[in-house]
């Protein structure tokens, strides 16, 4: 019988408890974890949330839960966690990345205390910054070099997927052999088709950011005088409170709600958003670049039809008029593609069949779980973490 592995799960400083639950992504975020709690593995999650994480003890099947329990100021705390938490660390037999924002404190714990390092990428961190902080060139450059550390010390690198991985190896070419491709997941018995009446010709789901080109899309439905519902809103900053980007500011000043065809639902939570999205006809995701779009899967094992801009992360997931329909980002492609699909329903009808089974095949979560169970049970085999006692000796030579 396989030994008992202690894994640490380091979160993204934006991604607290508090903050992933006011986003609606607390359970679907954990569900890999419980999954994995409930095969033996032990999950310790360090997070950059103050002693208010406790309060999500209940919800994590008895993961333990490293935050500043002090509540050191941000900066502090970054540089101190892995003394902070030391014990707890010099426990773990792997540390592994919840997203790739995450890699400062994965490759602290993993310097201090020699800890085999797990890189998990679901988006390429330095590609898509430029993105969202174009002039902040300092900044790219050391995700850049901080990514390519993470490559090079990592015992082995999970991409979600290929075109990741091509990434990945592009940066650090000496990297290639570690790198396993394991996609996002999704539960395919919550999201599931849903015969209920159709109150939307559209449904979108996703951060309401520019990156996501809603203005492009909002432009093809004012084009085409048809309904659309959206679900999501700006991003969760400090303290857990929902701010309102100018992004979703300017979408509402300048679309409105089109006499009623626009439907701004707002957040919901993972677990009840099948609902939603089987009441529309078809799913759009029109964004100018995606990592590995949970969104767009879930809808997929839905069974919806999905329309999708030909760009990283999406062509490579949709084949065209087979599991999805593919488009530019111009609002007159966007346009032209939702034209098509919802004028062809046995298209449509096909399409949705061929997403759901496609889902199921490849980004089931039980499935998904047994490959990081096997992952981490080969990764502890051939790179033991050795005894708590020579890690102490050894960090304190290093610091002398």
């Amino acid at each position: 019988m396989p030994r008992t592995i202690t894994l640490t799960v380091c979160l993204s400083q934006l991604s607290t408890f508090g903050k992933l639950d006011v986003s609606g992504n607390f359970d679907s975020e954990m569900s890999l974890y419980r999954l994995l709690q409930e095969m033996g593995i032990q999950v310790q999650l360090f997070t950059h949330g103050g002693r208010e994480e406790y309060a999500y003890a209940k919800r994590i099947h008895g993961m333990r839960i490293l935050c500043n329990w002090l509540g050191l100021p941000h900066p502090i705390y970054e540089r101190r966690s892995h003394l902070l938490h030391a014990p707890a660390l010099l426990s773990s037999d792997i540390v592994m990345t919840h997203k790739p924002s995450a890699l400062r404190s994965a490759l602290r714990a993993e310097w201090a205390w020699r800890i085999p390092f797990v890189f998990r990428a679901s988006f390429h961190w330095s590609s898509n910054l430029p993105v969202f902080r174009p002039d902040d060139h300092d900044f790219i450059a050391r995700v850049a070099g901080m990514e390519r550390r993470a490559l090079d010390r990592a015992v082995q690198i999970i991409a979600s997927t290929q075109d990741i991985a091509d990434l990945l190896i592009q940066q650090a070419p000496s990297a290639a052999s570690k790198v396993k491709i394991i996609p996002n997941y999704v539960d395919t018995q919550i999201f599931r088709p849903i015969p209920c009446e159709k109150k939307y010709d559209l449904v979108y789901v996703g951060r309401i950011e520019s990156i996501k080109n809603l203005s492009a899309l909002l432009q093809a439905v004012e084009q085409l005088g048809i309904t659309i519902a959206i679900i999501g809103g700006g991003t969760v900053l400090e303290g857990g409170k929902d701010r309102v980007r100018d992004e979703e500011i300017l979408l509402h000043k300048r679309f409105g709600d089109l006499d009623g065809r626009i439907h701004w639902l707002g957040r919901v939570k993972n677990e009840k958003l099948p609902p939603y999205i089987n009441q529309a006809r078809a799913f759009v995701l029109p964004s100018r670049r995606e990592g590995h779009p949970r969104a767009m899967i879930e809808a997929m094992a839905c069974g919806m039809p999905v329309i999708g801009t030909r760009v990283f992360g999406i062509k490579s997931v949709l084949q065209h008029e087979v599991t999805g329909y593919l488009c530019d980002t111009d609002s007159d492609s966007i346009a032209q593609a939702i034209e098509a699909v919802l004028a062809q329903p046995s298209l449509m009808q096909t399409m949705g069949e061929n997403a759901r089974q496609y889902a199921l095949q490849h980004y089931s979560l039980p499935e998904l779980a047994q490959q990081f169970y096997d992952s981490l049970h080969e990764i502890a085999r051939h790179h033991p973490a050795g005894g708590a006692p020579g890690r102490l000796a050894g960090y304190f030579t290093r610091r002398l």
